[in-house]
């Protein structure tokens, strides 16, 4: 695992500051849209009122099932082969760009969640959310804590992809964490914005048992490799 990392295929210097990782977090539309999504649906609870304690139950759910629910979708969604159905091939856009994102992890112009995501997910969990929920309230309060957490996990990737050191040890191990995955063991170290499902899932060894992966920057050895 390198300590730093180098310029990236775009040829822009990486961040080595607070205030230029915050301005390269943000040159992207993912964390601009969750951002909205957490403040908006965040004010939107604080307006709505009518306080109680069921008011705890989402959010302490989510906390909860937050670090198996990114281990599986990272492990199961983003690390997803390419699957032959009736003769027809099915390779998941965000499959493909996660292992593109593995082939280049220096280059930042493409690092984000996909926006084609929004579109599909939003309004079928919000739909879910005020469908499962007795009031508004505790609907709203849920889908708050929930993309207060997804936007936690976008601003964990992109740090585990920068020179900035954080300040928190917290931040610090979940990127040296990330940074195996990259270069040590792409089957390792699933977790991004919390380690708690690496931890249940024992796919947290200590680093200095575990061998460089030679598919570490090519998943699945799918991508094409220079003649």
């Amino acid at each position: 695992m390198t300590a730093t990392m180098e310029r990236g295929t775009a040829d822009a210097k990486i961040p080595t500051t607070f205030a230029e990782t915050v301005r390269d977090l943000y040159s992207h539309a993912s964390p601009m849209i969750l951002t909205v999504l957490a403040v908006g649906f965040v004010s939107a609870r604080v307006v709505l009122g009518n306080w109680s304690a069921a008011d705890l139950v989402a959010p302490i759910v989510l906390l909860l099932i937050w670090p198996i629910l990114e281990w599986l979708i990272h492990v199961y969604i983003l690390h997803l082969r390419p699957q032959t159905i009736f003769g027809k091939t099915i390779d998941l856009s965000v499959s493909r760009s996660h292992r593109e994102h593995h082939s280049k992890p220096t280059d930042l112009t493409d690092i984000t969640i996909n926006l084609e995501v929004y579109p599909v997910v939003v309004p079928l969990l919000a739909g879910l959310v005020f469908w499962l929920f007795p009031s508004v309230e505790l609907a709203v309060g849920a889908l708050a804590m929930f993309f207060t957490l997804a936007l936690h996990y976008e601003w964990n990737h992109f740090i585990g992809h920068v020179n900035w050191s954080p300040p928190l040890e917290y931040y610090r191990r979940r990127q040296r964490m990330h940074r195996l995955h990259h270069f040590r063991n792409e089957q390792l170290w699933w977790g991004v914005s919390t380690g708690i499902g690496d931890l249940m899932m024992g796919t947290a060894p200590d680093a200095k048992s575990v061998e460089r992966s030679p598919t570490a920057d090519n998943v699945h050895g799918l991508n094409k490799q220079p003649s």
